[in-house]
């Protein structure tokens, strides 16, 4: 997986392994993002289909809903807590992003909130 992505980025690497981080940054628009520690990430779902992949992340209390193609490599990298930050990718780059992640959209559940 290439570490520019136009939709995330890995941790730095050190000796050639990625550095785990402690929080992970959810960029939802220009003007708001979340920032939620790793340390509160309790399961990671990822669920691929013909037209969409989604990655669920659970954190204590709030639920992650990433949608987009090619994230499975992307997931993966939640297990290492190499993930520094997630955007959606305008859909106009929808081309460029070939078989490299492509994020579309993320959701996030406030607590209270119920689905």
């Amino acid at each position: 997986m290439k570490d520019r992505s136009p939709c995330h980025k890995l941790s730095r690497k050190i000796v050639g392994d990625h550095v785990p981080l402690d929080n992970l940054r959810l960029e939802l628009s220009p003007t708001c993002f979340y920032l939620l520690p790793y340390h509160h990430l309790e399961i990671a779902k990822f669920e691929s289909s013909q037209e969409r992949d989604t990655l669920v992340l659970s954190f204590l209390k709030h639920r992650v809903r990433i949608a987009g193609r090619n994230l499975r490599e992307l997931g993966a990298a939640f297990q290492g807590r190499t993930v520094e930050w997630i955007q959606p990718l305008p859909e106009r780059y929808n081309a460029v992003a070939g078989e490299d992640p492509l994020v579309e959209s993320i959701e996030v559940d406030e607590p209270g909130e119920q689905r």
